[in-house]
């Protein structure tokens, strides 16, 4: 058996490498490109408000229950701040409009198929 010249394989591995190299190298160390953010949420002036679900009333420590979080005074929720909560619910507050969230609110969903 003979082997093959020195040149063609030479020639042979030239050819080899040049397909092997024709794509560009991939940087192992290079940081994937960042997801596009999500587009902002259109407004919505037209949403159902939070509702109050529960309240536990301990002066300073009160706290409210709304849409399943269980907040204080001062505490923010969906763009809404937590302002008071007493006996007659909890008032909160969204870009300067306040809005009180009482427990017959509660009752109205239910009676809404």
């Amino acid at each position: 058996m003979k082997l093959a010249s020195t040149p063609a394989v030479l020639a042979l591995a030239l050819a080899c490498a040049g397909t092997a190299f024709a794509a560009p190298l991939r940087d192992p160390f290079l940081r994937p490109a960042l997801a596009r953010p999500a587009p902002a949420p259109a407004p919505e002036a037209a949403s159902a408000p939070p509702r109050l679900r529960a309240l536990v009333l301990g002066g300073a420590q009160s706290l409210a229950n709304i849409d399943g979080n269980v907040l204080a005074a001062g505490e923010r929720h969906a763009d809404y701040t937590v302002l008071r909560i007493d006996a007659r619910g909890a008032l909160i507050e969204r870009g300067g409009r306040t809005l009180l969230l009482t427990m017959q609110d509660k009752d109205k969903d239910k009676d809404t198929p």
